[in-house]
């Protein structure tokens, strides 16, 4: 059924083809503080002509509960998913529809707490040697950019988690691949008219072999395990045994490598960021980091944590979600809508795009008192219940929530436990890093600290 837009309010925003160029030149340039400033000057819903594009910026958790869960099925993603294609083909990240829906219930059991609950010593075995790292640049005295460190490291233990040690022999080259598909991806979310993909330039090149190359080291491990099924654990060997539960059929080779690459894709950079901004915080807000150390120390007592130790650090837990409040690593949730559609009386004509943004949505100042404030308590379970359930959505929202969601939750503040009760650290010159928005948001430049050995 049709919403009837003569019942809805047109949405407002700038107008005037110069206002409106000044405004694009803004959001490709500083898209987050220019969100922020649109929300201030218009409300919580923004209309934008961009000229081939017309975009909508909805802010509010209403807006957000209506799109992502109330009427999920009434928009796609659209013209948004061009850039991932190449690389995560049709997974769970960019399919739509049924396809979607049945994906998604194939792989949900491999994600479930009681699966991920076995991959906690594979994080813990990771984890070691960037500590090591990490004491021997603390003795050194010298500042150390962790960003590469955090990014090899989680990237290190979603590898794992997918195929166990069958990735070892090709780990140089796995790395460099997916980094030269991450750096393209990044380039054409934040240069709108860069060439397409098929124009033979360098750089298009160089992606076209990047992701040649994660090709045939995925498909050769399909193969592998097809051909020698038992003994492993990990969860690629829980995707090759999923089954339709109406048909009964698993997933062919093309699925399977489109939900790893997307797996891959979602589940360490995301991570990656995510503890580099809580560090960073930790770094500003001594009494918060004291606060973290003492819980630690009387858990762990200079252990690493365990699985059974992680509801034992609620402390820990709320850090990482204020960090991931302020600095959510993905900011954006674009869709298209499929028909005309009302939301919250707002006018929303059909193929119109949307943008919810955490990062803007995080900062409502209904929902959040002095918003830009650094405070761990706001994620005490009084406060999460008496909140509105969809003011906080760093994993996204609805039906489409990241599959990964526990996992990488676990991992946090398992990585988190680790790093904190082994160092304490400063930032350089006191310098708070700046945003760098792509595909995810992170330090620009990386993070420099300068470490200190605690034990």
């Amino acid at each position: 059924m049709t919403s009837d837009l003569t019942t809805a309010t047109a949405v407002p925003g700038p107008t005037g083809f110069r206002q409106t160029f000044r405004r694009a030149r803004r959001l490709q340039r500083d898209p987050l503080p220019t969100f922020l400033a649109l929300q201030r000057e218009y409300g919580d819903a923004i209309y934008l002509n961009l000229g081939r594009l017309q975009l909508m910026l909805l802010c509010h958790p209403d807006h957000v509960q209506h799109i992502l869960r109330d009427n999920y099925r009434s928009y796609r993603k659209g013209v948004f998913n061009a850039p991932l294609e190449p690389l995560l083909g049709n997974g769970l990240l960019t399919s739509e529809g049924d396809y979607w829906l049945s994906q998604r219930r194939l792989a949900q059991p491999a994600f479930h707490k009681q699966r991920l609950a076995g991959l906690v010593e594979l994080m813990s075995q990771s984890v070691r040697p960037v500590l090591d790292r990490w004491r021997a640049a603390a003795a050194s005295g010298q500042p150390h950019n962790i960003a590469p460190d955090m990014n090899q490291l989680t990237l290190d233990i979603v590898g794992n988690a997918l195929f166990g040690t069958d990735t070892q022999h090709m780990a140089s080259v796995w790395r460099e691949a997916f980094a030269i598909a991450l750096s393209h991806i990044d380039y054409h979310s934040t240069h709108p008219f860069a060439l397409p993909d098929w124009v033979p330039t360098r750089r298009n090149r160089r992606y076209q072999q990047a992701v040649r190359q994660l090709d045939a080291a995925v498909y050769e491990i399909i193969a592998a395990r097809r051909s020698r099924p038992n003994g492993h654990h990990d969860l690629l060997a829980m995707l090759l045994e999923a089954r339709d539960a109406e048909t009964g059929i698993g997933m062919n080779d093309q699925q399977l490598r489109d939900e790893v690459m997307t797996f891959i894709l979602a589940g360490h950079e995301t991570t990656a960021h995510g503890l580099a901004w809580s560090l960073a915080l930790l770094a500003r807000h001594r009494a918060a980091a004291e606060k973290l150390r003492a819980e630690l120390d009387d858990v762990l007592n200079g252990r690493l944590p365990t699985l059974d130790d992680l509801p034992q650090l609620p402390y820990t837990r709320m850090v990482l979600d204020e960090s991931l409040r302020l600095y959510p690593p993905s900011v954006i949730i674009p869709r298209q809508a499929n028909k005309d559609d009302i939301v919250a009386g707002w006018a929303v004509p059909a193929d119109t795009a949307v943008l919810l943004s955490q990062y803007v949505t995080h900062r409502h100042p209904d929902f959040w008192p002095d918003p830009e404030r650094f405070d761990p308590e706001r994620f005490s379970p009084a406060k999460v219940k008496a909140r509105h359930r969809f003011a906080y959505l760093p994993f996204g929202a609805g039906p489409r929530i990241c599959i990964g969601q526990h996992f990488a939750l676990m991992e946090g503040q398992l990585i988190l436990a680790s790093v904190a009760q082994a160092f304490d650290w400063e930032l350089i010159n006191g310098e708070f890093p700046e945003l760098e928005t792509a595909v995810t948001l992170r330090p620009r430049g990386g993070l420099s600290l300068l470490l200190h050995n605690r034990q």
